[in-house]
């Protein structure tokens, strides 16, 4: 019976019972959540993301990821045990943030420019924060500690780096680095207004995608935000940002806790990004079916290091 009730399918059920119900009974609130959402995914994910879709599938389909990074590709493969094709999704998913980084990966794969191995590792370390959100949302907005924005880097960068080494030895990597190494042949290309056609395509079912799983998460953080602070009081920022990642961070900031564990927190909530970014990383991946579980096993390894990290680091410098 226990094993029942937990199951997976029973407790989306559960959750979207509560949604509807805060939906009935605080009509107004829900609306003004989703309305929030809806303009989060509008006038930040919409016009960032949607031109680095559209693009990076032209990229990956024309093999021009590849042919970029093919000279590099001995630095890469001691530094990240990377083929240039994988090298490429790390880099693009570090630029641009959630949940690029295992877009790109899924895409990679699916389109066999990178081995089943190579993409499992990859998803382990390459869905990221962007530099962007990093250093206004988080500590500018949210903390209002600009003035830690290198070592925040550093902290977030270097985890999820000793992240890719911890879980390199266990997949199988081809290597890259030898100077005979062949580029792996692309396949007939189609027309340039079908591929144009199809990488638009694939860029707005994506995002629309996206866009639906930002509002639904933005009227259970609503409906969260109204009742926890009661009844868990310091508590609540923590559940908030495991579920999803801005509501924690700015519930961490409003919050009553000393600037230290607020730091601490919000690092460990922006390296985590929460259950609303697995489900839009579950997305992402879409067609390629590939194994959600290295994604998660490397998230929750990353977040352990950011928070000791941002431990070790409050230690030298004090915040007040």
């Amino acid at each position: 019976m226990f094993s029942k009730i937990c199951n997976a399918k029973n407790f989306l059920f559960l959750c979207v019972i509560l949604l509807l119900l805060y939906m009935f009974v605080e009509p107004q609130k829900a609306l003004l959540a989703s309305q929030q959402g809806l303009m989060l995914w509008f006038q930040t994910l919409l016009p960032t993301l949607l031109p680095f879709i559209i693009l990076s599938n032209l990229v990956i389909r024309t093999g021009t990821a590849e042919k970029i990074l093919f000279p590099f590709r001995s630095f890469f493969q001691k530094f990240l045990g990377l083929s240039p094709a994988g090298t490429y999704g790390f880099l693009l998913g570090l630029l641009c943030g959630y949940p690029m980084g295992a877009k790109l990966t899924g895409d990679l794969y699916r389109e066999k420019r990178i081995s089943f191995d190579e993409a499992c590792y990859l998803l382990t370390f390459s869905n990221n924060p962007s530099p962007v959100f990093l250093s206004t949302y988080v500590l500018l907005q949210c903390l209002h500690m600009p003035q830690y924005t290198l070592a925040s880097f550093f902290i977030l960068y270097i985890s999820d780096y000793l992240t890719s080494l911890v879980f390199r030895a266990r997949y199988s990597l081809a290597d890259y680095s030898d100077s005979g190494a062949k580029r792996k042949e692309i396949p007939p290309l189609p027309s340039i207004g079908k591929l144009l056609d199809t990488s638009i395509m694939n860029g707005f079912e994506t995002i629309t995608r996206l866009g639906g799983f930002i509002i639904l998460f933005s009227v259970l953080s609503a409906a969260l935000q109204q009742y926890l602070p009661r009844a868990l009081g310091n508590v609540s920022p923590c559940l908030l940002g495991i579920l999803e990642i801005s509501t924690g961070l700015q519930a961490a900031a409003g919050s009553t806790l000393p600037a230290r564990v607020k730091y601490i927190l919000s690092m460990g909530f922006t390296s985590l990004g929460g259950l609303c970014i697995l489900a839009q990383t579950n997305t992402v991946l879409g067609e390629s079916r590939l194994p959600l579980l290295p994604y998660l096993e490397g998230k929750l390894l990353n977040c352990a290091l950011t928070l000791i990290l941002s431990f070790l680091f409050l230690q030298i410098v004090q915040i007040v």
